[in-house]
């Protein structure tokens, strides 16, 4: 009879399925911050001697387009399942998320720079996207407003219920809890506890001004 080969565990398929989706999502990511550069050039029409063009590089087509991409390519590197520098490394290995997390910063600056100080006309996907974020804010406006209103009639109602329970709640506490938390204290710590606090007190007389001034308040 012909012998099939086993199959693989549940955890060895888990595994398996777990890897080639990682990998998936970064041969996806990659792929994508990799043709952001030429996807630039080719939108904006950027040549060598717009370098030195300065109409160019202050336009609004200019500055929001680089200021998109800058931003999508740092969102995209954050969401990479491995880093270039793994996060592992002391020091430097969350150093390459940090310089993601400002270019998305700069991205921003340099779309709200284009949008309000750039010259010419701005790419229409972005009006497009504008247009499409104000007839939003528009729409929901009066549903932000009842749930703003809703909140605060909530907060007004429950003002009387939490003054009625706050008392019987402080005295459940020390007449139940707070027995139950001395004793757990003192049966783990013993008076240890109390010596150490006091070493504290005695080496640091700002522990000892604060531990006043809350048994003084209370």
């Amino acid at each position: 009879a012909r012998r099939t080969s086993p199959s693989p565990p549940p955890r060895a398929m888990s595994a398996v399925g777990w890897l080639a989706q990682v990998s998936m999502q970064q041969a996806v990511l990659m792929a994508l911050i990799a043709s952001l550069p030429g996807l630039f050039i080719g939108y904006t029409n950027f040549t060598e001697d717009d370098f030195t063009n300065p109409d160019k590089l202050g336009s609004a087509h200019f500055l929001i387009s680089l200021g998109v991409c800058l931003f999508v390519a740092a969102l995209a590197y954050r969401a990479l399942p491995f880093d270039l520098i793994p996060d592992w490394i002391p020091l430097f290995g969350k150093a390459d998320d940090l310089f993601a997390g400002m270019f998305a910063g700069v991205g921003l600056c340099l779309v709200y720079s284009g949008w309000h100080f750039g010259t010419g006309a701005k790419p229409p996907e972005i009006l497009v996207a504008a247009d499409f974020v104000k007839k939003a804010h528009v729409a929901i406006a009066p549903f932000q407003v009842v749930a703003v209103e809703s909140i605060k009639a909530g907060i007004k109602a429950a003002r009387p219920v939490a003054a009625v329970l706050r008392p019987m709640a402080e005295k459940v506490f020390e007449s139940t809890i707070k027995p139950v938390l001395v004793n757990a204290k003192n049966a783990v710590l013993g008076a240890a506890f109390d010596e150490y606090v006091a070493d504290l007190e005695k080496a640091n007389p700002a522990f000892s001004l604060v531990r006043k001034m809350v048994r003084s308040k209370k």
